[in-house]
């Protein structure tokens, strides 16, 4: 399935997929935040920290399934699959815009 996210978006989850050539710096401000698993990632280091940690300890692939705009908030469901117990698991990730870019990420 696919669905028409927007720019910002889409480079997302091609960095989260593990596309070659993305780059955090594509997808988030500088000032970025992620929170994710209880965890609060800032700024283009920490959540490109974040991002390989995360690929290399559950090999994970992420298909967005369905997008919907909320006080300001672009929130997509996304069938998220990899080694970790339970997969695949549908999780929610709420993205928060600000001109070309991520401001704020919470995954849930």
């Amino acid at each position: 399935m696919s669905i028409d996210l927007p720019a910002p978006l889409s480079r997302y989850f091609l960095l989260a997929n593990g596309e070659p050539g993305t780059h955090v710096e594509q997808c988030f401000a500088a000032g970025a935040t992620v929170g994710d698993e209880r965890q609060q990632h800032q700024g283009h280091t920490a959540i490109a920290a974040w991002v390989a940690q995360t690929r290399a300890a559950y090999q994970q692939h992420v298909v967005p399934l369905q997008l919907h705009v909320q006080d300001g908030r672009h929130i997509v469901s996304a069938e998220v699959s990899g080694t970790f117990p339970g997969s695949p698991v549908v999780l929610t990730h709420a993205f928060t815009l600000e001109g070309d870019g991520i401001v704020a990420l919470d995954i849930h």
